[in-house]
Order: structure tokens, then sequence, then C-alpha cells
């Protein structure tokens, strides 16, 4: 009645990472939100400033 269950464990999913850069300049930026139309919106992280934009998601790469 209380012994040990014949069940596995439901594998856990692997977390993706936000961290993307954009193909024309190599600068390192974090994903968002995803847009309709096929655009993203993404965080730039500058000495001084952090700025968020949009781009097409053609123009940035996995990191």
């Amino acid at each position: 009645m209380f012994g040990k269950s014949n069940r596995k464990a439901a594998p856990t999913p692997t977390a993706q990472s936000d961290q993307y850069r954009l193909k024309a300049t190599g600068q390192r930026v974090t994903l968002l939100e995803l847009l309709s139309g096929g655009d993203v919106r993404i965080a730039m992280d500058t000495p001084y400033i952090t700025r968020d934009d949009i781009v097409s998601a053609r123009d940035i790469t996995p990191a």
C-alpha cells in the first residue's frame, strides 16, 4: 500500500537561455519578449545605460 512507486519521474525541461547576440554588431542582448510579425523586444546593456529596442528575430543569434 505504501511501497515504492513504479512510475518514472517526469523529465525536467531544459532551460533555454535568453542571451543572444546581434548579427550586425555582435553585441550581447537579452530577449525580453516575442512580438507578432516575427519581431522581438530586446534589452541592451551599455556601460552607462540599459535600453530596450524592437528588432527582427532574424537579426539575432543565440549567444
